[in-house]
């Protein structure tokens, strides 16, 4: 059996998958579903201070203690960002990545610097502005959450997810990603979440159709795809496993 962990989004924790996590187990997996500093049961330490490269380690830090090897390493939405850098730098203890409605970035890229590509400046904004957290609630430089109204989950998950969300810093956001390139051997799989806009990871998906050593799948749902359609997701990484 396989070695299966699941990185959130922005906002998010492991909480997301549980679902997801629960039908992998059914087939005999190990499966991890780390939270990041700062999100969901870490809420108690969230700070303004925290970076895309501190969730890398966490993420890092995982594989570390748990003493994962030959792993299918999923990451949504901003996790896309985390998955990369993790790879990158473990690419021997990574079987397959599978990117969720993710951002795809590469070397140099942060996802504020993605957002401009994906969409047009109109909707990038809209997107940017949707979570400029409040200052004065959030204590500065903190990103509050998306809806999940806006994000096209399912009516019946949206108070569900919302009351889980809390805000990130957004320095997240902001940090560059370096990449040296290590991963590039890794087999990839893309899984479009089709049922929502404006969305910027049907940019991705374009971009990727016909790359080298990408699959790109469609799923007619909203971003939260393993809150949506956890089941659907279990099969899909079934196929990679």
């Amino acid at each position: 059996m396989t070695n299966v962990v699941l990185v959130h989004g922005a906002w998010h924790g492991g909480w997301c998958y549980r679902e997801c996590a629960r039908a992998l187990r059914s087939r005999g997996h190990t499966v991890f579903t780390p939270s990041f500093s700062g999100n969901a049961e870490h809420r108690h330490r969230a700070h303004h201070s925290i970076t895309l490269e501190d969730h890398i380690r966490d993420i890092l830090g995982v594989f570390e203690a748990e003493e994962i090897d030959d792993a299918v390493l999923v990451g949504h939405s901003y996790g896309g960002m985390v998955i990369t850098g993790v790879a990158d730098r473990i690419p021997d203890k990574i079987r397959h990545l599978v990117y969720l409605d993710a951002f795809v970035p590469e070397n140099g890229d942060s996802l504020n610097d993605l957002l401009p590509r994906a969409l047009a400046p109109e909707a990038a904004l809209a997107f940017l502005n949707g979570f400029r957290g409040s200052a004065a609630e959030h204590h500065s430089m903190m990103t509050s959450p998306i809806p999940a109204a806006l994000f096209g989950v399912k009516p019946e998950n949206q108070a569900w997810v919302d009351r889980r969300c809390h805000p990130q810093s957004l320095a997240t956001f902001e940090m560059p990603l370096l990449l040296g390139g290590a991963a590039s051997r890794l087999h990839k799989l893309y899984i479009l979440a089709d049922a929502w806009d404006p969305s910027p990871f049907r940019h991705f998906a374009a971009k990727l159709t016909e790359a080298p050593g990408w699959k790109v799948v469609n799923l007619p749902c909203g971003h939260d795809v393993m809150v949506d359609m956890p089941l659907e997701l279990a099969e899909l990484i079934m196929t990679v496993v």
